[in-house]
């Protein structure tokens, strides 16, 4: 049983992040304003979902009252076309339905200048099965003290599909279908923190980013 102590913990948790939600969308397009006015707007790198992990020389967006720039997935992307050289997203695509997904990757793809990549990770629902058929308690996250209280691997698998707002898991196939259907046609698959560009060379910081792609634009 999860303690009392931490179920209070997490709703707190979840009104803070509905307040800033709230803000975020009345304040969307002051951000906006307000980048394209600052030093950063210069930059040609997004990061899509930054939470804590802000990165140097990147445009470090998420739907956060301390990011450069507020980022909604449904929205179009506040850039315009052929502007961006790079795209990075960890964790965020999963947590969209499948056709706010695809619409995202649309708008990367858009926002991309010819040749620029978009570099996705996220956890491998693959890899999620196998662990479900075998070895259930090896994902790294079951293995955190807050998620002691996992009895059965049925319950872990009901974690992994519905905690954290999780929409829509993806494996290899899946991910590649979706960004065929946004329109990328050179599209490669990569360990974590490998590439063939240096820029998007050890940028993931979680371990169960398992699953990880670049799409390049055409």
């Amino acid at each position: 049983m999860i303690p009392i102590l931490g179920k209070t913990k997490s709703m707190v948790n979840r009104v803070y992040a509905n307040i800033e939600i709230i803000l975020c969308r009345l304040l969307y397009h002051w951000y906006v304003y307000r980048f394209r006015r600052s030093p950063k707007n210069q930059c040609r790198r997004l990061h899509v979902g930054c939470g804590r992990n802000r990165f140097d020389n990147w445009i470090n967006s998420d739907i956060t009252l301390t990011s450069d720039l507020i980022i909604f997935l449904q929205k179009r992307l506040p850039f315009y076309e052929n502007e961006l050289d790079l795209i990075y997203s960890e964790h965020v695509l999963e947590h969209v339905s499948f056709s706010t997904g695809i619409s995202f990757l649309k708008e990367a793809r858009r926002v991309l200048r010819p040749q620029g990549i978009l570099r996705i990770a996220m956890p491998d629902l693959d890899d999620l099965v196998e662990s479900y058929q075998n070895d259930w308690r090896r994902p790294d996250w079951v293995q955190w003290p807050q998620f002691a209280f996992i009895q059965t691997r049925a319950e872990m698998m009901n974690i992994a599909f519905r905690w954290w707002g999780h929409r829509h898991l993806y494996n290899r196939e899946e991910l590649e279908r979706a960004l065929k259907v946004a329109g990328f046609t050179n599209i490669r698959f990569n360990a974590s923190g490998q590439s063939q560009h240096p820029l998007l060379r050890g940028l993931e910081t979680r371990l169960d980013s398992k699953l990880i792609a670049e799409a390049v634009k055409a």
